[in-house]
């Protein structure tokens, strides 16, 4: 798996959600046996791994609080950001696959979704998309988020 960073790089990655943390770990080496090299999967787990997501800002200082802000009134895709935070918090796991061709996209998302990954959406450089719906209970959103 790809070593720790600060922060959980999300460009040209396939992001997903899989509910049994145990099962992301098979999910990576799936992909693994599919042709993804190790470095290119992250597997993430828990409350330290959300905070590398940081979707509001909130762990990083005034400023990244203050680029989050912006990027929330520019890219509707932000907000998935704070569903993978939340499902990481609520003991899920999320799983990243540096994929930037679309056959790689493809491979990855049948792998992942023969895991049972759902809320699967990909972050390119200038666009995104969305793969698959969240399936499950609704999942505690930060207030800020109702306003």
């Amino acid at each position: 798996m790809a070593a720790r960073r600060e922060k959980v790089v999300t460009v040209q990655r396939l992001m997903a959600v899989i509910d049994k943390p145990e099962a992301a770990s098979l999910a990576a080496g799936a992909l693994v046996r599919e042709g993804f090299p190790a470095e290119a999967i992250t597997v993430l787990h828990g409350d330290r791994d959300a905070d590398r997501i940081d979707s509001l800002g909130k762990m990083s200082g005034p400023w990244r609080k203050l680029w989050r802000a912006v990027q929330f009134t520019q890219a509707d895709q932000m907000v998935d950001l704070v569903m993978y935070e939340a499902a990481l918090r609520d003991g899920r796991a999320v799983i990243a696959v540096h994929a930037r061709r679309a056959e790689d996209r493809e491979r990855a998302k049948q792998v992942l979704a023969a895991a049972g990954a759902h809320f699967m959406n990909y972050f390119g450089r200038l666009s995104t998309e969305d793969v698959s719906r969240w399936r499950g209970k609704e999942l505690p959103l930060h207030p800020i988020l109702y306003r």
